[in-house]
């Protein structure tokens, strides 16, 4: 009988000394638990890919133009100066007038382009500052639509080119990784 009580005196000790280990396992385990649902959760970035391509899309429409608007402008400058000196019979002119105004209409066209993407962003809340980063792009475009229809072609011509650059602003300012 004292083999026994001694056996349960025994086993008494041996879980006195078991139980703080126990304890300190599991306060142990819990604080790792608390630490990884504390660390905050990374916020997502949001896919701003399809506004991009829309912004690529104009870059390349207005770039596609610009490479032939060099060579029209040459010949209708030629032509006006022609028209000036007299040297231009009236049918000719007429012809002149229809290729100038078939120009401004093609800028028109990259404008009302343009136009579409602006109205896209004004609409969208996380596009704000894109937004307006594109409307000075639009505003570019239509005085260079103003400048092309008042025969300033060299001024139109570097209007153009400061659209593409204020479009390059706006992918830029995405961030796109």
């Amino acid at each position: 009988m004292e083999f026994k009580r001694f056996t349960a005196f025994t086993m008494f000790l041996i879980l006195l000394c078991a139980i703080p280990t126990f304890t300190l396992a599991q306060k142990s385990r819990s604080k790792s638990r608390r630490g990884a649902a504390a660390a905050p959760a990374p916020t997502p970035v949001p896919d701003m890919r399809p506004e991009a391509a829309l912004v690529a899309e104009q870059i390349k429409s207005i770039s596609k133009f610009l490479f032939v608007y060099g060579k029209i402008v040459n010949g209708l400058e030629i032509a006006e100066d022609q028209a000036k000196r007299g040297q231009v019979p009236p049918a000719v002119q007429a012809k002149n007038k229809q290729s100038r105004d078939a120009l401004v209409a093609s800028i028109t066209g990259l404008k009302t382009g343009l136009d579409g993407v602006v109205k896209n962003f004004q609409a969208n809340p996380r596009m704000q500052v894109q937004y307006l980063k594109i409307s000075y792009a639009a505003e570019s475009v239509a005085t260079a639509e103003q400048l092309a229809s008042g025969g300033q072609y060299d001024e139109a011509g570097k209007s153009l080119t400061a659209a593409i650059e204020k479009l390059t602003d706006v992918i830029m300012s995405m961030r796109l990784l």
